[in-house]
């Protein structure tokens, strides 16, 4: 059979925990990368973290951050300006488990990550109808509709 992947880049944040999809991980040994742990700051200032993030003396991107770490996951914000990465350095201090429980609470299904979204929401036989079947390729590269490798 085939070896399962030693880790899986998904877009995970706390208004997209893919609770179910993190289990499957886990069970499987599996680290989960977080694509996007920020919702793209598209978030920030929008939900009940703001309050939080005040209350604490922290940024919402620290918490959202340290969140994601201390649920075992692969956080890889994104920044090239060297403010912010100092900034969003998620170290030196521990969410409680009741700011944990307020966190899980955002939870809303949110993607921030739009164009990977409609591919995801079609169904596969959709998608597999217009997949030509490799043993029609003959080997060769580029046997896609139209090329000269066959096709469907």
């Amino acid at each position: 059979g085939l070896e399962m992947p030693e880790v899986n880049q998904v877009e995970l944040h706390c208004w997209l925990q893919q609770r179910e999809l993190v289990e499957y991980h886990r069970a499987h040994s599996v680290a989960t990368m977080c694509h996007a742990p920020l919702a793209r700051c598209q978030r920030f200032g929008k939900t009940p973290l703001a309050a939080l993030a005040r209350q604490l003396g922290r940024t919402e991107a620290q918490l959202a951050i340290r969140w994601c770490l201390q649920r075992g996951l692969v956080p890889i914000p994104k920044s090239i300006q060297p403010d912010r990465i100092v900034s969003n350095a998620a170290d030196g201090f521990d969410l409680s488990e009741e700011h944990m429980a307020a966190m899980a609470e955002l939870d809303s299904g949110y993607m921030s990550c739009k164009v990977a979204t409609p591919c995801m929401e079609l169904p596969w036989s959709t998608l597999a109808e217009d997949i030509p079947d490799p043993a029609t390729w003959g080997g060769r590269r580029g046997g896609g509709k139209g090329g000269k490798g066959g096709g469907k």
